[in-house]
């Protein structure tokens, strides 16, 4: 299977980078309770996002929502514009993802290689599947910070494991997704009774 030539969108810029990078340290200032320094960070990487994205990557989404997260956590006052803009881009994701290429990924046998030779496309196909789950649960996961549940960090082991990933655009979605402050749980919520037979 060829892979489609990557043009100069597709391409990591040094503003992937640096978006990235901010988000992390955000992230990490955000669980060290540096709220002045995860906002900080979040401002700067929401202004990356703004000039060099796309209007609909979802990557500025997660800028919107992480920024007025963090004034939120500072009792400062959120414009709703910022949470409505985030949703508006998330719902626009769509198209974003329609327009990016997956880089071919190693097999790890032969028979996935025979398998992807006689049905062409089904691994992007499956890439993409699981790419627009992620974006719709961050879709839900922002809906929820802005209607007012509270965040908490990115889950770390969801973090290290994109950090590793190849530099194209399902890197890009799984930033997206799990550099997103993640709503905590509900306090008040009550555990699912247990099953019969656990």
């Amino acid at each position: 299977m060829c892979a489609a030539p990557t043009s100069a969108a597709d391409a990591w810029t040094s503003a992937d980078a640096d978006w990235e990078g901010l988000q992390a340290a955000a992230a990490g200032a955000f669980a060290a309770n540096d709220l002045a320094g995860a906002a900080a960070s979040w401002g700067a990487a929401l202004r990356i996002a703004r000039a060099d994205f796309a209007a609909d990557d979802p990557r500025l989404a997660t800028s919107l929502a992480n920024y007025a997260n963090a004034l939120r956590q500072k009792g400062e006052p959120v414009p709703a514009r910022l949470w409505e803009e985030a949703l508006g881009i998330w719902d626009e994701a769509a198209a974003w993802l329609a327009r990016q290429r997956f880089a071919p990924r190693a097999r790890s046998s032969i028979f996935h290689l025979r398998l992807e030779a006689r049905h062409a496309g089904a691994y992007d196909a499956n890439l993409r599947r699981r790419a627009a789950t992620l974006l719709d649960e961050a879709r839900a996961a922002t809906a929820a910070l802005a209607a007012g549940a509270p965040g908490k960090g990115p889950d770390r082991a969801a973090f290290r494991a994109f950090r590793s990933a190849r530099r194209d655009a399902l890197r890009k979605v799984l930033a997206a997704a799990h550099l997103l402050v993640a709503p905590a749980p509900r306090r008040d919520a009550r555990p699912p009774p247990a099953q019969d037979g656990s």
